[in-house]
């Protein structure tokens, strides 16, 4: 049975609890962010929105093929609903699972990189030859990388954390550029500790424990961008 990586056995449920969090977190983000661009019109939040419904379906499709690999039982029902395509003898189940994994990177890195754009000084996008062929570009890569990712998973944390450290440095500017507002530094903070989650998940096939620090990270990032969101967004 393919697996990305081997994580601690003792684990194995809780880190599914973890990412489901972080699926509810990420799709009330997303719907608050539509919310406010409804009424204010800035595609800026609409951006944002699309950014965590992606990262929504990236912890989804996680959960999915991970709940496989762990429970006989979600393996069973996955073996019958998918023998269609696997085939008979199951032979080509790896490829289903490899084809969930992707389908989770590319969601993902999808989503990170749409923050990135969002974090980035406000101005209009689309609007020339060069910057539509950029995104083009970027699709290009992420669908490269998840491939990739396949066969050397930490491909895509490495990715990860250099599109995050990005952010984070966009978001600290941002700070500095508001006085070193409250709310600033508290959405800098969430995408640190998301950051460090992924510096965790690259390092895994040295010590898997560090599996059990990332998923920590993530939770505690994504719960404080929530409590950030919230407070940023409460008024609007």
């Amino acid at each position: 049975m393919y697996q990305l990586f081997f994580t601690p056995e003792w684990f194995h449920g809780w880190d599914l609890a973890f990412e489901g969090i972080g699926l509810l977190i990420a799709l009330l983000i997303a719907g608050y962010s539509w919310k406010i661009h409804r009424m204010s019109s800035e595609n800026k939040y609409a951006y944002f929105s699309l950014a965590f419904v992606l990262i929504g379906c990236g912890f989804f499709f996680k959960l999915l093929t991970h709940s496989v690999l762990y429970f006989s039982g979600m393996r069973e029902v996955a073996a019958e609903l998918l023998r269609p395509l696997a085939g008979s003898g199951l032979e080509y189940s790896d490829l289903l699972y490899r084809a969930g994994f992707f389908l989770q990177m590319v969601a993902m890195l999808g989503g990170w990189l749409l923050i990135f754009f969002v974090s980035q000084k406000s101005r209009s996008r689309l609007n020339k030859f060069y910057e539509v062929s950029q995104i083009v570009l970027f699709i290009y890569l992420i669908l490269l990388i998840s491939v990739i990712s396949n066969f050397k998973y930490f491909v895509f944390y490495l990715t990860s954390m250099v599109i995050l450290g990005m952010v984070v440095l966009n978001y600290y500017k941002n700070y500095l550029s508001t006085g070193q507002n409250s709310n600033a530094y508290l959405v800098m903070n969430s995408f640190l500790m998301i950051l460090i989650s992924q510096f965790c998940f690259v390092f895994v096939f040295l010590w898997q424990d560090l599996y059990v620090f990332g998923e920590v990270f993530l939770l505690v990032g994504f719960l404080s961008l929530l409590y950030t969101y919230r407070r940023v967004t409460k008024f609007s």
